[in-house]
């Protein structure tokens, strides 16, 4: 559907501009043609009126001789047709409507009429009696010299009947544009709209781009200035996945490289801790050095955990839509088995069986752990965290507690955001979840407070459907 798009769009400009300068030129010519044809009727009418003069003076000085009363006007008869017509003849027989718009006199030395058309006035025409063309109140007179010398024949056309003609001619002339600019119009929106068709393709292409999905943009168009476009954002794509596999493997490898000397250290804290005594000065720093080391590998498996969901695509293994049921419980169930300190969870596993989508179960996986570890660890201990599936492919997860401003939660998302409520976390879960949700194609709600509700914060994971 052709349509014109916003007043900064590349398609509006090109159409308003195109349509302006073919507008204009059209109305340029058509003034110059409508100034060149009136100039031709001019010279054509003139040149009628020399005809005229030149083949009628002898009949109508035979005409006047052979009529003459003294000191009478002769009056030529009105033109006549003196023939029969027959039932096929392609003359109009309606004579009566045929208009003589030529005026004849022939006036004498004097300036006296002697003979006139019937058309034509009493008076002499205001005009000099002398060769050439004149210009009366309401006629163009042409005067020729005829007879012995002494007579002028001077034939008339109506000035009235002169500008119609030309007026017929300038407005066919632009009548043409109302109705041919319009079409120009959606002319130009249609080829505009089908020429920007590859620059509306590139853009979406490179819109499908972003932090997990730097492919190269297919070089297909024969366009050159688009591939000249899509050379240099390719280049582009490429520097940022250089520098992102950069920093996604030292994420990756660090993450990866403390793991086995935090635990260690924890193993050799949990030793320490054991073997001091009840009330030794020392066994509390040691437990505190415990709760270090425990959260050191927690946010050691965060960074492990987001340097995946950063660089791997996420959909389902077979690219269809797969069974989640049975991956969500057993994330709930072992949440459950780990007894982490908080609210209860509550689990409405009616639609469990329907829950599938076009996702990796073990990106699945790390989603829902994260979301409700998020929810159990921020959650008010009143209320149990509420996990629902609503459809077959919208997984909610709700806490209560004091709501989050909406300046807080829009930046919930972001790597190590924690919200103000407590300070106990990573700040990479809801980061972690974004970024899968953002390759398997999927969306990321955040509500505070909970939808129907004065308080907590809601989570809502909309899957992706192949």
């Amino acid at each position: 559907m052709m349509k014109i798009r916003a007043q900064n769009s590349l398609q509006f400009i090109l159409t308003k501009r195109l349509t302006v300068i073919v507008a204009v030129f059209w109305v340029i010519g058509a003034a110059f043609a409508a100034y060149t044809a009136r100039h031709e009727m001019e010279e054509g009418a003139d040149t009628a009126l020399i005809e005229t003069s030149r083949r009628a003076s002898t009949l109508v000085i035979d005409y006047l001789e052979n009529h003459q009363d003294e000191g009478e006007i002769v009056v030529l008869p009105e033109p006549g047709f003196d023939v029969e017509l027959g039932d096929d003849s392609d003359y109009d027989e309606d004579f009566d409507d045929f208009d003589d718009f030529m005026q004849y006199q022939l006036r004498n030395a004097d300036g006296e009429v002697l003979l006139r058309s019937q058309n034509a006035p009493e008076t002499p025409f205001d005009t000099p009696l002398k060769p050439g063309f004149s210009n009366g109140d309401e006629v163009r007179v042409y005067t020729s010299v005829t007879g012995n010398g002494d007579m002028f024949m001077q034939v008339a056309e109506p000035t009235e009947h002169r500008n119609e003609a030309i007026i017929e001619t300038v407005v066919s002339q632009f009548t043409p544009l109302i109705f041919l600019i319009p079409v120009t119009i959606l002319a130009v929106v249609y080829s505009v709209t089908r020429a920007l068709g590859p620059v509306r393709q590139v853009r979406n292409e490179i819109e499908a781009r972003g932090e997990g999905n730097l492919t190269p943009i297919e070089q297909d168009d024969p366009i050159e200035e688009i591939n000249t476009i899509v050379t240099a954002v390719n280049r582009l794509m490429g520097k940022l996945e250089a520098a992102l596999s950069v920093e996604r493997s030292f994420t990756a490898n660090s993450a990866h490289e403390l793991r086995t000397p935090i635990a260690v250290a924890l193993a050799q804290t949990q030793r320490l801790v054991l073997e001091l005594p009840e009330g030794h000065e020392s066994r509390k720093r040691a437990v505190q050095t415990e709760e270090a080391l425990k959260r050191l590998s927690r946010l050691a498996e965060k960074l492990l955990q987001l340097a995946r969901a950063e660089s791997s695509g996420g959909f389902s293994p077979t690219g269809h839509n797969q069974d989640l049921g049975p991956t969500l419980n057993l994330v709930i169930e072992d949440l459950r088995r780990a007894g982490i300190d908080g609210a209860d969870i509550r689990f409405d596993a009616d639609n469990l069986t329907t829950l599938s989508a076009n996702i990796d179960l073990d990106a699945f996986a790390i989603c829902m752990r994260n979301l409700i570890e998020n929810a159990l660890k921020y959650g008010g201990d009143e209320e149990p965290v509420d996990i629902r599936v609503v459809e077959d492919h919208i997984v909610q997860v709700s806490n209560g507690g004091a709501p989050v401003s909406p300046a807080e939660l829009s930046q919930l998302t972001t790597r190590f955001k924690r919200s103000s409520n407590k300070a106990d976390g990573s700040g990479l879960g809801l980061a972690i979840v974004e970024a899968i949700a953002r390759n398997t194609k999927s969306e990321l709600k955040l509500y505070s407070p909970r939808p129907d509700h004065a308080d907590g914060f809601m989570a809502e994971l909309r899957l992706h459907q192949s």
